[in-house]
C-alpha cells in the first residue's frame, strides 16, 4: 500500500513581488502533485517547481503554469525528483498583489 501525505506549503500567504516556499523534504515519495491556489483578485501568475540535492541550491524542474488573473487553481507534477522540492510564485506586485495558498500532495 502506498503512502499519502498532504502538506500546506503557505496558507493565505499575501505576496507582492516573487516568492518561494521553504523547502520541502519529499524524497520518500515517488511522485507529488502541488496545488497553487488564490484566494480573491490576483494577477497572471507564473507557478513553477524547483528541486535541491541539499535545501540551499535550486535548479527549476518543468515549465512554469500560469494562473491566470480569472482562474483560482492550477496544478503541478512531479515524478522524478531528490529530496528537497519548493514552489516558487512570480507576477505579483505592491499593486497588485496575491493572496496565495500552496498545497502538496505526495505518494510514495
Amino acid at each position: 500500500m502506498l503512502q499519502n501525505n498532504t502538506s500546506v506549503l503557505a496558507r493565505r500567504v499575501v505576496v507582492d513581488g516573487d516568492f518561494a516556499t521553504l523547502p520541502y523534504e519529499a524524497g520518500w515519495a515517488r511522485e507529488v502533485v502541488v496545488f497553487v491556489q488564490v484566494e480573491g483578485d490576483h494577477p497572471d501568475l507564473a507557478v513553477a517547481t524547483e528541486i535541491s540535492p541539499d535545501g540551499i541550491n535550486w535548479i527549476r524542474r518543468g515549465a512554469p503554469v500560469t494562473l491566470s488573473s480569472d482562474a483560482s487553481i492550477a496544478e503541478l507534477t512531479l515524478s522524478e525528483f531528490g529530496n528537497w522540492l519548493r514552489v516558487t510564485v512570480t507576477g505579483a506586485s505592491p499593486e497588485a498583489p496575491a493572496r496565495i495558498l500552496i498545497h502538496v500532495n505526495g505518494k510514495g
